[in-house]
């Protein structure tokens, strides 16, 4: 019987091995690169790395805009057992330093130059800054062996990879994900999607964001290939629809916002993508309204698939294929689905107890794809990592979603809500009370309310109000945002800022989100 490899790198090595002729990355603006080639130019660069001192468990950060380096430098790492950040470069100098600051990266490799604020952030705090391409190339391309680098040091328990998502306390917080949970979760892929060697992943999703992790390992690990889309081509739907039909894509992966994006564009057509097999959809809700529109359009030649699942728990946990169905009643959203076998869920009410069948509560996750808990963020891990309340003579760890659901009388979990201020927006899972508070860092800022207000059934905007401190404080809403800029990312500047003599409270002296709506 074959032993499983127990290890990232030693899996893709055996898929490698097998499939050395195939192309495993149809990249866009470069040469296509086969499973043997990415094998040895990441043998290569884990080589060069590990003569620089980089080891199991050390983090390596990433910046790359889906290039081949990035690609390659993500495999490197992985055999190495050094764990991956691929980092937001868009995102001002001020966050990207607080992710570097938990985080404590050994080195920053960056396909090309990298942005300023990137440069800058890790320079001010000693990183090590490596370029990939061009003449920053030639130290790992030329001087070192491409034999296979030592991996069977690195075990299913170690970290992988770290995903940084918003935090409530003004500093991002990085999901931190084991070796063995993405084995597993490539596995689950390959058998939920009927994965072949035949099959063109979709490349849509940035690789700082939870989904791409489908997109990367799915198909690298399961033999297929990846069609990576850059940045400037997701941005006009005809180029992407060309970008993907060109590279023969079966199986498609992206938020709803950017199939709405697509379809209100009028790039998706009856003739689009003709090998495609299925849509697969999550990270935010799709209102039915508009999944009904693409369903009666393309249902009878594709699968849509809507999909569920934190980012601390290896992407995804539940999966539901949609029916006409489930988009009969034009409220709420379609089901998240059967958990997948690799968790299991507990529906709990506010004093931890199980609610009855139908009703809503808290979901708690558990089994072997929940993540090891926040790099270097104890107080946070412990908060959100709970051990199972009905099991107290032996440890079993679950997760705390926020996410409010119910089970129907289908078996299937359905989502109600959230029981605290995280949102979705834009593909993007914010909390609210980092936007908070950066606007309380700024002068002049006393308080600080954000709210996300519903603007149509499928779009939202974020908006704050704040009270100076004094009536001398002379701020503005377009000064705010500009401030804020310096230290968010653009998708989580308010589009509205409204200044207050004070804001509204509540009995308990807090900030009145209710009465924020209705202003």
């Amino acid at each position: 019987m074959t032993q499983r490899p127990h290890n990232l790198g030693l899996a893709f090595a055996d898929i490698a091995r097998q499939h050395a002729g195939r192309i495993a990355l149809r990249l866009e603006g470069e040469p296509a690169m086969r499973y043997g080639e990415l094998d040895a130019q990441s043998n290569r660069l884990a080589n060069h790395l590990a003569s620089q001192g980089v080891g199991l468990r050390d983090v390596v950060a990433l910046v790359h805009d889906k290039s081949a380096s990035g690609y390659v430098a993500m495999l490197a790492c992985l055999k190495l057992g050094a764990v991956v950040v691929n980092l937001d470069d868009t995102n001002p100098a001020e966050r990207l330093g607080r992710i570097l600051d938990t985080a404590q990266p050994r080195r920053l490799l960056s396909a090309t130059e990298p942005p300023a604020d990137a440069r800058n952030a890790a320079a001010q705090r000693g990183i090590a800054i490596e370029q990939l391409e061009g003449d920053g190339a030639s130290a790992w391309m030329q001087a070192c062996s491409d034999a296979p680098a030592a991996m069977p040091a690195v075990t299913g328990t170690d970290p992988a990879y770290l995903m940084y998502t918003s935090g409530s306390t003004g500093t991002p917080k990085g999901a931190v994900i084991a070796h063995g949970a993405v084995l597993r979760f490539a596995e689950w892929i390959a058998d939920r999607f009927d994965v072949t060697p035949n099959d063109v992943f979709s490349g849509l999703n940035p690789a700082y964001f939870d989904n791409s992790v489908f997109d990367f390992y799915g198909a690298l690990f399961n033999g297929a290939s990846l069609a990576p889309v850059k940045r400037a081509t997701a941005r006009d739907a005809q180029a992407m629809l060309r970008r993907l039909d060109e590279a023969g894509c079966t199986l498609w992966f992206s938020v709803p916002s950017m199939l709405i994006f697509v379809n209100t564009m009028k790039a998706l057509s009856a003739h689009s993508l003709p090998a495609l097999r299925a849509f697969v959809f999550g990270g935010e809700g799709f209102p039915k309204p508009e999944l009904r529109k693409l369903f009666e359009r393309h249902g009878h030649r594709a699968a849509f698939v809507n999909v569920y699942g934190p980012t601390e728990c290896t992407c995804i946990c539940s999966a539901h294929t949609v029916t006409l169905d489930d988009l009969n009643d034009a409220t709420g959203l379609a089901p998240l689905g059967r958990l997948n076998p690799d968790f299991s869920g507990l529906v709990l009410d506010e004093q931890l107890q199980p609610v009855p069948e139908g009703e809503a509560g808290e979901l708690w996750l558990g089994g072997p794809n929940v993540g090891l808990g926040y790099c270097n963020d104890p107080e946070r891990t412990a908060a959100s990592f709970a051990q199972h309340p009905g099991h107290q003579r032996y440890p079993e760890r679950l997760y705390r979603t926020g996410d409010l659901v119910r089970l129907n009388a289908q078996g299937l979990y359905e989502f109600v809500g959230r029981r605290d201020h995280q949102i979705k927006h834009m593909g993007y899972r914010i909390e609210l009370e980092e936007i908070e508070a950066a606007l309380c860092a700024l002068p002049g800022v006393a308080q600080a309310g954000v709210i996300y207000r519903r603007v149509r059934e499928q779009f939202g905007q974020i908006e704050a109000f704040v009270a100076a401190h004094d009536e001398t404080c002379e701020i503005d809403e377009a000064g705010l945002r500009d401030a804020l800029r310096a230290v968010l990312p653009d998708y989580m500047v308010p589009r509205r800022v409204v200044v207050m003599p004070a804001l509204p409270k509540n009995a308990n002296g807090k900030v009145d989100r209710p009465a924020l709506m209705h202003l």
